[in-house]
């Protein structure tokens, strides 16, 4: 049996120390991230897009790229996913219609383990979180959401038990483990939710934001800290009419001595034409139908970038006017309605 002096000179370290190099899971563009035997934040407002992220993250289990991740090593990942939050049925969906249709091919028994623990007790969460864990020692854990397995957020003495308890499993198993968590509810507060929230961006090695525009229904995923690489690039994406992520297109760089993309859009783009033929007959529209039928009608506005210069001439020519319902769906009204007989009418995509 080790003497407490052996016990504490084991964890020293000196210049001469072997210490193994971080392997990382993932590349960002020409940066590596999601570090094994870490844990990593990843926060955002409620239905801002975190879970499309986590979904995304393990079909690169599977599939070596997906909209501009891809996995390092060859050899694919086994993946745990603990939801305490959906239901049964939605975590269900989500591993065979989202993960199954990135990967492309039926869900591999050996790869995936996915556990719903929404009907346990906060106090057996974590419990039954490690049991995942120690069984199938995985590369990659999704832990959606870790606020599901304390009693009181804002206990430090809580949140710390759970994060020293996440902290010391990933060192043990060498997964990388994902701990979604909320950000506090005011739109201009950033900061991750409670005492939990603290000690998580204190003890994560990366913190990833997943934001989304209500407007555009445009997410946006980008990293807010880190403890080695920045990685300065966005991933942007939509969501489509089956419910998969779709990358958003990127508008083409300018040649040299042509104007900026910019005012390329500005010269192509006329609201006063394309805003009334996207109404049709309508006077009131989804922003997110508006958005999809004025792309996809016309070849002008093929990006993010041309939509937004869109929607500021008709802001600007004072053509539509912005509505929120139940403060969470944007409607657009068309404000000026004088030339709806003269346009020429194109048929509705929805």
């Amino acid at each position: 049996m080790k003497s407490e002096y052996e016990e504490i000179l084991a964890r020293r370290i000196t210049p001469d120390t072997t210490v193994p190099q971080h392997d990382f899971l993932f590349r960002w563009g020409d940066r590596p991230c999601f570090a094994r035997g870490e844990l990593v934040a990843l926060t955002g407002k409620a239905k801002s897009g975190k879970t499309f992220v986590c979904s995304i993250l393990m079909a690169l289990g599977v599939r070596k790229q997906i909209m501009g991740l891809s996995r390092l090593h060859d050899e694919m990942l086994r993946v745990v996913w603990i939801d305490t939050e959906q239901s049964e049925d939605s975590t269900h969906e989500i591993l065979c219609h989202r993960i199954g249709s990135l990967i492309g091919q039926a869900i591999p028994d050996e790869q995936y383990y996915v556990y719903n623990l929404r009907r346990d007790n906060w106090q057996d969460r974590l419990h039954w979180a490690e049991m995942c864990i120690v069984q199938h020692k995985p590369d990659l854990v999704i832990f959606d959401g870790i606020r599901d397995v304390v009693g009181d957020i804002n206990n430090y003495s809580e949140a710390q038990t759970v994060l020293d308890k996440l902290l010391s499993l990933a060192s043990w198993s060498g997964a990388c483990i994902v701990c979604v968590l909320h950000q506090n509810k005011a739109l201009e507060d950033k900061t991750l939710r409670g005492a939990l929230g603290t000690e998580l961006q204190n003890k994560s090695y990366e913190t990833y934001e997943c934001q989304k525009d209500l407007d555009t229904r445009l997410f946006t995923l980008k990293q807010t800290a880190t403890r080695k690489y920045d990685i300065g690039a966005k991933l942007e994406f939509t969501v489509s009419h089956e419910g998969l992520p779709i990358l958003e297109k990127t508008p083409p760089a300018p040649l040299q001595g042509e104007r900026t993309v910019g005012n390329e859009y500005a010269r192509q783009i006329n609201a006063a034409t394309i805003v009334p033929k996207v109404f049709g007959s309508l006077t009131s529209m989804r922003a997110y139908d508006f958005k999809q039928k004025a792309m996809r009608c016309f070849p002008e506005v093929n990006c993010e970038t041309a939509y937004r210069e869109l929607l500021r001439q008709a802001y600007q020519m004072e053509l539509i006017d912005k509505r929120k319902i139940n403060d969470n769906e944007t409607y657009y009204d068309l404000r000026s309605t004088s030339q709806k007989g003269q346009v020429e009418e194109i048929p509705s995509l929805f």
